[in-house]
């Protein structure tokens, strides 16, 4: 049965644990697993994480953000291993030139030790104003943000930029593909999500209302409720 298999979690850029906190107060997860990207350096310690995490056995993964760019690489590397993929707040087909000037911008800045929180203006990017949880949220961001520092910003922000679009070979899998996107998703934008899903037609896709970025942060209960029908 479905349910049997381990749950693997993967965060997103400048995440650890907290990001999926509220999400697993409210599954009942048989096995969960978690991979500790905010400890990778480069690309390969964090494709070294996600072995780690699943090992030998068959598993769901469920990413979010940059996580999603780490679980889809595992998953096309090793399919057999996947009993299922779920993508939230992540698309596939890369990022554009703007993304990555302004990424190469903060990098920059990071490497002559100039590391700044936030602005609120990003902040407001991150989280949806309408969002039921939009306190607690900003507040994990603020204070994951201030535990793993700039350090851990600018290796995530240099391993996982340079993305080739994997929508091509994710549309090849024989593994389930659940998309999750935000309609208010200022980062991962709904239309790109949506031209994703054009790419990956036996993918499903649930759109949530009245989130942002951060949706596992914002709307814990209806993600975790969405997950439930196929994590068993």
């Amino acid at each position: 049965m479905m349910h049997s298999f381990p749950v693997v979690f993967f965060p997103g850029t400048q995440c650890d644990e907290r990001l999926w906190l509220p999400l697993w107060r409210e599954m009942n997860i048989h096995e969960r697993r978690y991979v500790p990207l905010q400890w990778a350096e480069t690309l390969e310690q964090m494709d070294g994480l996600s072995q780690h995490a699943v090992g030998e056995d068959k598993v769901h993964l469920v990413a979010f953000s940059m996580g999603g760019y780490l679980a889809s690489r595992f998953a096309l590397t090793h399919p057999q291993q996947v009993a299922s993929l779920t993508l939230i707040g992540f698309c596939s087909t890369g990022l554009d030139s703007s993304e990555l000037k302004q990424r190469q911008l903060i990098i920059n800045a990071l490497h002559k030790g100039q590391f700044r929180p936030m602005s609120n203006e990003r902040l407001s990017m991150m989280v949806h104003p309408h969002s039921p949880n939009r306190q607690m949220a900003e507040q994990t961001i603020r204070e994951m943000e201030q535990d793993l520092g700039g350090a851990v910003l600018k290796y995530h922000l240099m391993a996982a930029s340079e993305r080739p679009d994997l929508t091509p070979a994710l549309a090849k899998a024989s593994f389930p593909i659940y998309i999750i996107a935000a309609e208010q998703d200022q980062v991962a934008q709904l239309s790109k999500m949506q031209t994703m899903h054009q790419g990956i037609p036996r993918a499903s896709l649930k759109i949530f209302a009245d989130a942002g970025h951060m949706l596992p942060l914002e709307q814990p209960q209806l993600l975790a409720a969405e997950l439930a029908e196929y994590l068993g």
